[in-house]
């Protein structure tokens, strides 16, 4: 091997060893410190500058031969700067702002063989394809370069900007990452917030829902209350006033000490007032005790074995002097083999009275009003119909309703006795309900369950 080779060898083996430590950059202090250490073994170098860009700041980092004075520290600074504002484009006064640093490795000392700058040194931009410069690398040798050392340094300063792209692109793929894996943590947390805060102003809602609710029960209810006290007090001072007045004048008229032989010959009619005015308060007051009692669910029910036939036929009898009277047909139609059913007796006559005196107050002179009773599957089916003047739709809505009574009834009445018809029914376990048209008349149905379907007492 001749002796030419052998420069040129060693230099090939430093080139090697500077790009396994540039595979790997990690900073300058860790490798390009080690690598300018290679370099001076194969150049011997009396100072090295490396200015390096990125993100708007640029830094300048010197590294010295031992022996170098101040004065050709700042020359060399000078020297490189300079041509990096030509390498860049940067005019003479355009401030560079570079910070400057202190390489922490010393050069070997190197004995000067030429004491001009510019035939000893070289700067090479930091370049990639596609992208401006980002730096530069000069270098001064302690003896003129010739072009086989400009070759060498040419090589590593490529390498150099290779190695620094790569870890820039490294760490710029890694901060994309922790800002997409921050913005996708961020956003979790948004939606679990959100999530938070949805369940709360749903839960919130629910709860403000609910409270609106039961103040508006609360407050229909306290209406509700003020208008029963309120038809309470009227039906207490206006329907019992009429009989109790009634009731007062006759004996008043009959506590007289002179009675004349004209009042002891009406003396059977004023005591058929008092028995009339008294009767009425009485169904009224029985009407108000069964309406408090349905409406506190403790309605006495007395319950025994009875023949509904029996009990139509016996409501035919209480009306049969009202029918001659208002001189409207009473008839009744019973289906044959009706089983018995397990009821309160006088419970049952009451709603039937109740539906019969209805029908009777609005059927005039020729009329006719019908009691049918039969069955169907496991009930008793009851019914009055009348052919009357009928029932608007919008009231049939409202005739279980207490207190309700239509503007088209031209009869007195407290408006309970229905409201009490379907309460006594309802605790048999049955149902009632009314059908009808304008002009046609009115039928009003109830069930009772049958013996074998009936509830236990």
């Amino acid at each position: 091997m001749t002796s030419d080779l052998v420069p040129a060898n060693q230099r090939l083996e430093h080139l090697y060893a500077i790009s396994k430590l540039f595979a790997s950059f990690e900073n300058i202090d860790q490798t390009f410190e080690p690598a300018l250490g290679i370099v001076a073994k194969a150049l011997p170098l009396r100072s090295a500058v490396l200015i390096e860009a990125e993100n708007g700041w640029s830094k300048m980092v010197v590294w010295c031969s031992e022996g170098q004075s101040a004065e050709q520290q700042r020359a060399v600074r000078v020297h490189v700067e300079g041509a990096y504002r030509y390498l860049i484009g940067a005019g003479s006064t355009e401030p560079l702002d570079l910070r400057e640093l202190a390489g922490k490795t010393a050069l070997p000392r190197a004995i000067e063989t030429d004491s001009r700058l510019g035939k000893r040194s070289i700067v090479i931009p930091l370049v990639v394809p596609n992208r401006p410069p980002f730096g530069a690398l000069g270098l001064e040798g302690a003896r003129p370069l010739d072009e086989t050392d400009l070759m060498f340094v040419n090589t590593i300063t490529n390498q150099l900007a290779m190695a620094l792209d790569r870890k820039r692109a490294w760490q710029a793929d890694i901060a994309r990452r922790e800002h997409a894996e921050h913005a996708r943590t961020y956003a979790e947390e948004m939606k679990a917030e959100a999530e938070r805060q949805r369940a709360t102003a749903e839960g919130l809602l629910e709860k403000f829902e609910a409270l609106a609710a039961e103040n508006a029960t609360l407050y229909r209810q306290e209406l509700q209350a003020v208008r029963v006290r309120e038809q309470i007090l009227a039906i207490v001072s206006h329907d019992l006033r009429n009989p109790l007045g009634t009731i007062l004048l006759t004996t008043a008229t009959l506590g007289k000490r002179a009675v004349s032989e004209e009042r002891r010959r009406g003396l059977p009619l004023a005591l058929g007032r008092i028995k009339r005015a008294a009767e009425r308060m009485q169904r009224l007051i029985e009407d108000l005790l069964d309406f408090a009692s349905i409406e506190t669910g403790r309605l006495a029910i007395d319950r025994d074995l009875h023949d509904p036939g029996g009990i139509i036929d016996e409501t035919l009898a209480s009306f049969e002097t009202t029918a001659q009277e208002s001189h409207f047909l009473l008839a009744a139609e019973v289906e044959p083999h009706l089983p018995q059913i397990s009821c309160d007796r006088d419970r049952i006559l009451q709603v039937l009275s109740n539906l019969v005196g209805n029908a009777a107050k609005v059927t005039t002179a020729g009329g006719h009003i019908t009691l049918r009773v039969e069955a169907r599957e496991k009930e008793l089916l009851f019914s009055v119909a009348d052919d009357g003047p009928g029932i608007g739709e919008d009231d049939l809505k409202h005739l279980f309703e207490r207190y309700w009574r239509s503007d088209e009834v031209q009869y007195k009445g407290t408006g309970l006795g229905l409201a009490i018809a379907a309460g006594i029914v309802t605790a048999h376990g049955g149902k009632i309900w009314a059908q009808s048209q304008l002009g046609h008349g009115a039928t009003f149905w109830f069930s009772i369950p049958s013996v074998e379907n009936g509830p236990r007492a």
